[in-house]
């Protein structure tokens, strides 16, 4: 018996599953759940049941299908067929709220409608209106007056007063009808009375309900019922959110998006006039429009209309990604009503964003009249600037749907068509989107990535094309590795030879060099060198500046070498980067300057040292000299060695990867500026009050150098100067020509009148200069062990890996 039972219900369940096994097995163990389950227990009578599926009903908003099952039960009851009405419409029930709870959970992944044609849905007046029979009373069980069924009874009510059949009553509906038979009279005398007051006030709520002033339905009027005033509150509130929304319609808007929202917002406006020219003319029937059914037609478009009254006020004087960012806000929201209202809304509002979307990322232009684009356009910048300052990108105007990374890449995208049609002269169309994106993709980017794809696969178009065009046709790595080797100094035998060259020069006092004689120097320093094999384009690119001139300073102070661009170069190498390449060429150009006079220094004490031997009475200075001269030497190669190595190649490395990984002009520049503030910032030239201070102990570490070489220049001064004296007085010696006693008086008197005051001095500046440099040494260790760098502060070990500054700093301040 089971199985003929289960096949049974394989067999009814097959055409309602349209042959699917999965729905058809999920189907089959449903019904046979409820087949098998108890419910006698659960609904005892037919009251309990029928107040299960009044609250079903109304639990969905289902209010046309309860009023026409109230009618399709009552005809089920006149017929005798059907033996088990309680059990089917138990199990009819049971298998109604196992669908629901379906419906329920599959909503949540089910698509938004796509328009608001029926938005302000039309109530069927044909099922909610009833009819009267032509039997007689008898058989009726009532009168005409009583077949009017009032909207406030409850659907067990409904079924009573329908029912036919008096014996297929139960004892409770038949005591009430004996209080409806009861009550009949007084009702017939009331009801003509009521009916025209309700007529009235219908006329005058459907006025209101438009939102004209409607004096009669004053809240204080004492001949209407407490119980009416509370309904006709509720229906002149819809009166009131439709003025409201008319008034937000009527404000003149200058903007695209905000014109399409006030057209879908007059788009409702007609459908909830639609509606209420509907229900007026059902109005003209008499019973088929009462108060009560108004309420229950009214709840849904009352919500709507209080929907859109809130949307419209919070998007009030808002314009293009503002409005879009509160319409899309309000549309992220559990209830469906809501979503289905803000759809339409948010989809027509976006399709002018879209359209200036495509219309930018495919031809680079703005049709932006209201300012509401997020990418703005300022045509008084020049050719230079228009990567930097010609197109901003406006975040406030920036729709919440859209991320920033898809708005900076269509901001990019549109830049580099302008920069190749303006600035590298190229016209050539890159791409033409037969198909762009819908509107609905860019607020349901979850769903669809139609519009993520579009923007990537033109993204990448264009840039590719750019950077083909930077590389190929104005070579931009050969021009980074060009200031690589001459303005970064990286090109050593150019660098030493010009040294050489421009070394009479630019001793001289600046206001005495000239830019001609140091333009022929350069020139012949680059026929000599490696640069004579760069090619045309850099050598003509290379050239000289002399900075303004103060008046202590030397030529090698205001000489400086420079490296012209033009064309979409100028947009890379701005006048800000040539200006942080000449800040750091002329920290290099120091650098090299010391490291040029500490080697200058050791000759020249190495040439001497003969000389030296022969006066005994300096043998201890020069020693010391010799260990000054290696100390400095030991300073600078090792600042130079931290500079070349550890900060100019280094960053450089960096910055060459970086460029090969750059897919557009905006990450390329950003390594470039990246790569120069970092540099800067390692050479204390990025201005903080840090690396200020840095940058003047080496100044000043500097200048105690040269300082030191000009000390060892009038050493060597005095000692040529003492030898020649002597020179004499040997050869009389050797000779045998003088007076022992008067030409050896004479020669001690002059050694200690003219050369010893001489050595003195000098020895006293040496004194002077030596524990000034160790002092300041000392100083710039210190405030390179506090500085935040890493780099920094592993420099001040390299210079004192021994601490012998610190040694001899304690000793001395002790002493």
């Amino acid at each position: 018996m089971a199985g003929s039972q289960l096949a049974l219900i394989k067999n009814l369940c097959l055409c309602y599953c349209d042959n699917k096994p999965d729905a058809l097995d999920r189907t089959v163990n449903t019904v046979s759940h409820l087949l098998h389950s108890q419910h006698g227990n659960t609904y005892q009578d037919d009251i309990r049941l029928l107040d299960k599926i009044w609250k079903h009903f109304q639990k969905y908003g289902r209010n046309q299908e309860m009023l026409r099952f109230g009618q399709v039960y009552a005809r089920l009851n006149k017929l005798k067929v059907l033996k088990v009405r309680l059990e089917t419409l138990q199990f009819l029930y049971a298998l109604a709220d196992t669908a629901s709870t379906e419906r329920s959970h599959d909503s949540i992944s089910r698509p938004l409608p796509t328009s608001s044609a029926s938005s302000f849905d039309i109530p069927s007046f044909s099922l909610l209106s009833t009819r009267c029979e032509s039997s007689n009373g008898k058989e009726n069980g009532l009168s005409h007056n009583s077949s009017h069924i009032k909207s406030s009874t409850s659907l067990q009510k409904l079924l009573q007063y329908s029912n036919g059949d008096e014996s297929a009553l139960s004892t409770t509906n038949q005591h009430q009808l004996t209080m409806n038979h009861t009550n009949n009279e007084i009702d017939t005398l009331s009801g003509a009375k009521r009916d025209s007051d309700e007529a009235k006030i219908l006329r005058e709520l459907l006025f209101g309900m438009q939102g004209i002033e409607t004096p009669r339905l004053s809240g204080n009027d004492t001949n209407i019922d407490r119980c009416t005033r509370s309904l006709i509150a509720r229906f002149l509130e819809c009166g009131w959110l439709y003025e409201k929304i008319r008034k937000i319609i009527n404000t003149p808007t200058t903007s695209l998006v905000a014109q399409a929202f006030v057209a879908n917002l007059s788009s409702e406006l007609r459908e909830y006039h639609r509606l209420i020219s509907v229900i007026e003319q059902q109005a003209n029937t008499p019973g088929m429009v009462s108060l009560k059914k108004l309420h229950v037609w009214m709840c849904t478009p009352m919500q709507r209309l209080k929907c859109l009254a809130a949307v419209a006020d919070t998007c009030q004087g808002k314009k293009g990604g503002q409005l879009l960012s509160v319409l899309y806000m309000h549309s992220q929201h559990g209830d469906t009503l809501q979503q289905s209202i803000l759809y339409p809304l948010l989809y027509n509002c976006t399709i002018p964003i879209r359209d200036m979307i495509v219309e930018w990322i495919c031809n680079g232009i703005i049709n932006d009249p209201y300012q509401e684009f997020f990418v703005s356009t300022d045509k008084m910048v020049s050719e230079e600037k228009l990567w930097y300052d010609k197109y901003t990108l406006r975040v406030p105007m920036i729709p919440s749907f859209i991320s920033m990374e898809q708005a900076k890449k269509i901001w990019i995208t549109g830049k580099s068509i302008n920069f190749l049609r303006v600035v590298c002269k190229d016209r050539t169309m890159l791409q033409i989107l037969k198909t762009p994106a819908p509107s609905q993709s860019l607020f349901q980017q979850q769903r669809s990535t139609e519009f993520q794809d579009m923007i990537v696969s033109v993204y990448n178009d264009t840039t590719r094309y750019l950077r083909s065009i930077l590389d190929d046709k104005y070579q931009m790595m050969d021009h980074f590795k060009a200031i690589k080797r001459y303005l970064l100094l990286g090109q050593g035998d150019f660098i030493k030879y010009l040294m050489d060259l421009m070394e009479n020069e630019l001793n001289k006092a600046a206001n005495q060099v000239f830019y001609h004689n140091l333009q022929s120097l350069m020139d012949a320093a680059i026929r000599v060198t490696n640069a004579q094999y760069e090619s045309e384009d850099i050598i003509k690119r290379l050239d000289l500046r002399l900075m303004y001139v103060s008046p202590s300073e030397l030529g090698w102070d205001v000489c400086c070498l420079d490296y012209k661009f033009d064309g979409p170069l100028r947009t890379i190498f701005t006048e800000e980067n040539s200006l942080r390449y000449m800040r750091i060429f002329n920290h290099l150009w120091r650098v090299k300057r010391m490291e040029y006079t500490t080697c200058g220094v050791w000759k020249q004490l190495i040439k001497s040292s003969r000389q030296f031997a022969a006066i005994p009475e300096i043998s201890d200075m020069t020693h010391s000299c010799f260990v000054m001269s290696n100390e400095m030497t030991k300073f600078v190669q090792s600042v130079n060695y931290y500079i070349m190595f550890e900060v100019l190649e280094c960053s450089w490395s960096d910055l060459l990867n970086k460029l090969m990984e750059a897919k557009d002009l905006e990450q390329i520049l950003e390594a470039h500026d990246d790569s120069l503030l970092k540099i800067l910032t390692r050479l204390h030239l990025d201005g903080h009050e840090t690396s200020q201070e840095l940058a003047k102990q080496l100044r000043c570490i500097f200048d105690l150098i040269l300082n030191f070489g000009a000390i060892i220049q009038r050493l060597i001064q005095c000692v040529e100067t003492e030898l020649a004296a002597r020179k004499p007085y040997q050869q009389q010696q050797r000779h045998g020509t003088f007076t022992k006693n008067n030409d050896s008086d004479t020669e001690i008197q002059r050694f200690h009148t003219v050369f010893k005051p001489q050595l003195k001095k000098i020895k006293s500046d040496f004194l002077i200069v030596k524990k000034a440099f160790r002092d300041a040494v000392l100083k710039f260790l210190q405030q390179l062990k506090s500085h935040p760098d890493i780099t920094l502060r592993s420099l001040s070990f390299r210079l004192n890996f021994n601490e012998v500054y610190k040694v001899s700093h304690t000793s001395k301040s002790t002493a």
